[in-house]
């Protein structure tokens, strides 16, 4: 745990300089609705001052834990241990700000002002039994901050801790495995059991992503689920598609209404201008008026009469250019709004755009290789059928054959087809892809445990088997076929190209 990553959980920025980091990633009018889980599961403010480093410190310090980076740097090394686990607990945004804010709607744009927003109870709750799950599991005494976040996106929890063993040591293998397997199996595990707690939160578990999908598949399988994911992509790119019409729809409206309210504002704007310019003729010819009885040119009554009369139309005027004041207003909102509405949209159809053609280029990809992989099982079928045949047609020969010719052709047939791949799939096609598929998606102990119960007798992979740095799909599918032949084979039978 680096101190710059403290900060950024702890929200430590009163040590920093803020406008370094012009909050590009959280809402600082929300800050304050993070908070940390303690000891007993005890809600309380984010302790900003004692940093995550300085926990951990303290924490091995009052439990008499080495450091093992210490240990390095002392000799000078490089310290490279894992001394915590940085764990992050979640859910879909839109359970977990129910959880958090309820009804209330939070404005995720950055720049929004969400003062107002308050937190929810029923967050609480949830952390505190995430920190009972995790710390019945790794030992409370391990869990060095338990920081929960509400001014992202998504609220989430990150929790720091400490890897400690039964011998009182720092050893992240130990606590989550020695060897990816075992880690793949203790992650599924943590993942089944948090599933389990947040169940009573209407949180659903998500997909395990270790497979090419949900779960460990055989071939037919898999590409069924290929053609049911282009079916779903095909539906989706079409939802999208017309998604995008009915957004255009809606900006072709918009962009109507936003010319109508255009010409009526510079409609107004010239009613308003012409009644400006009468109240002020208005005004003037009053003046004159009162000018010319002074010189005597109209009488007073003839004064009082058009004084009246012009000041009855200066004050119908007045109201004229009052009325058309507010219209003029209203219409300049009317037209911000609707050019704000207007770039919105347009955002939203580049977005939806840039989702189409990444929804079709997927389907383009996850087509083609449905159609490779469909064309490539139509041929091991045609290939297993026909070696099938071919064995069936030797045996049909072989019957017509004398005793000693019958000895000369098994010892041939023996030497160099049925210890070749011709006799294996012409024995064990079915079983040996079904193996392969399993040790290609990880299934080690499943291919193993299938090999045996199916009178395989050759081996099987050791503990390290897996994908090779570098390797590529077609040499990796190619290895698990060779271990899947190795281990269909009866004891004792050697394995030939």
């Amino acid at each position: 745990m680096s101190a710059g990553q403290s900060t950024e959980h702890l929200r430590n920025y009163s040590v920093t300089d803020p406008e370094l980091k012009k909050y590009g990633y959280y809402d600082p009018t929300r800050v304050n609705l993070n908070f940390e889980v303690g000891k007993g599961g005890v809600i309380k403010p984010v302790n900003k001052q004692y940093s995550i480093v300085q926990r951990f410190k303290d924490n091995l310090r009052n439990r008499g834990i080495t450091d093992p980076n210490d240990i390095k740097r002392k000799k000078g090394l490089e310290p490279n241990r894992n001394t915590v686990a940085n764990i992050i607990l979640g859910g879909s945004r839109e359970q977990m700000h129910k959880l958090a804010f309820g009804d209330q709607k939070v404005d995720i744009t950055r720049g929004a002002d969400n003062r107002h927003i308050t937190r929810q109870p029923e967050i609480e709750k949830w952390a505190q039994d995430m920190y009972n799950y995790v710390a019945k599991k790794f030992g409370e005494e391990n869990i060095i901050a338990f920081v929960v976040h509400l001014d992202e996106k998504n609220p989430h929890i990150h929790c720091t801790l400490v890897p400690v063993n039964e011998k009182n040591k720092i050893s992240y293998h130990s606590v989550f495995g020695e060897s990816k397997e075992i880690a793949r199996k203790k992650f599924l595990e943590l993942h089944n059991e948090v599933a389990e707690v947040n169940k009573k939160y209407d949180l659903e578990r998500g997909t395990d992503i270790n497979t090419t999908g949900t779960k460990h598949r055989t071939s037919e399988e898999y590409w069924q689920y290929l053609k049911d994911k282009c079916e779903e992509l095909e539906g989706k790119s079409q939802g999208l598609d017309s998604e995008l019409k009915g957004k255009q729809d809606a900006l072709d409206f918009l962009d109507k209404e936003y010319r109508r309210t255009d010409i009526k504002v510079k409609g107004l704007s010239k009613m308003l201008e012409n009644l400006t310019t009468r109240r002020n003729d208005i005004v003037e010819e009053i003046h004159q008026l009162e000018e010319d009885a002074n010189n005597g040119r109209i009488s007073v009554d003839e004064l009082q009469r058009k004084a009246q009369m012009l000041h009855n139309e200066l004050e119908e005027t007045e109201k004229k250019i009052k009325d058309k004041q507010d219209k003029l207003e209203k219409a300049n909102e009317q037209l911000e709004m609707l050019a704000d509405k207007q770039a919105e949209f347009e955002r939203q159809n580049d977005e939806l755009q840039r989702s189409i053609n990444r929804e079709k280029h997927t389907l383009e990809d996850m087509t083609n290789k449905r159609v490779i992989q469909e064309t490539q099982a139509q041929g091991w079928r045609e290939v297993t059928n026909e070696i099938r045949d071919m064995y069936n047609r030797i045996d049909d020969f072989r019957d017509n054959l004398s005793y000693n010719e019958r000895n000369v052709f098994d010892k041939f047939k023996s030497e160099f087809m049925d210890d070749s791949v011709l006799g294996d799939i012409a024995r064990d096609s079915e079983k040996i892809i079904a193996i392969t598929t399993m040790l290609y998606l990880g299934a080690v102990e499943n291919a193993m445990n299938f090999a045996q119960s199916h009178g395989g007798g050759g081996g099987g992979p050791g503990k390290e088997w897996g994908r090779k740095p570098g390797e590529d799909d077609d040499s990796f599918r190619g290895r698990c076929f060779g271990m899947a032949r190795l281990m269909m084979r009866p004891p004792g039978r050697r394995l030939q190209r």
